[in-house]
């Protein structure tokens, strides 16, 4: 668990290294790897665009941006895993819920689609999501019980 002591963007910086020592381990499986390159491109990006957006970024709407982002994975990845056999139909229905929620939030404006929805056209990925999500509006979405 990430302690609350982290100073600022050190959690940002925590997840990001994370992420990149998963896929520079060799004992790391194709998922893994998969799920952490999208987290890196996920953090990459939205850092990329708020500074170019701003001029500036806040260490704190970094690591709100990344805690989000990650708990929104983990929980799309678990309840994906707790329903590994449930009907293929019911399966959907949780991958669209989150594919929905990351596509209602756009964090920026005039964005490159290309880049953004890179995820997306991924068929081998696990994250179908577009990089261009706030990520607080959509974990909070995801956790509707009227989804």
């Amino acid at each position: 668990m990430i302690s609350t002591q982290i100073k600022a963007q050190e959690v940002y910086d925590y997840l990001l290294d994370k992420s990149e020592l998963v896929i520079n381990n060799t004992q790391s499986n194709a998922f893994d790897r998969k799920v952490a390159e999208f987290k890196i491109a996920a953090m990459s990006y939205f850092r990329k665009n708020i500074i170019l957006r701003d001029g500036a970024v806040s260490s704190t709407w970094l690591d709100e941006q990344a805690l989000a982002l990650n708990e929104f994975v983990t929980n799309y990845l678990m309840e994906l895993s707790q329903n590994s056999g449930a009907k293929e139909n019911d399966r959907k229905k949780i991958i669209m819920r989150y594919c929905l929620a990351s596509n209602k939030f756009p964090l920026f404006e005039n964005v490159n689609k290309k880049e953004a929805d890179a995820f997306l056209r991924d068929k081998e990925g696990y994250t179908p999501f577009t990089l261009n999500t706030d990520w607080m509006k959509a974990l909070e979405e995801t956790k509707k019980k009227d989804n």
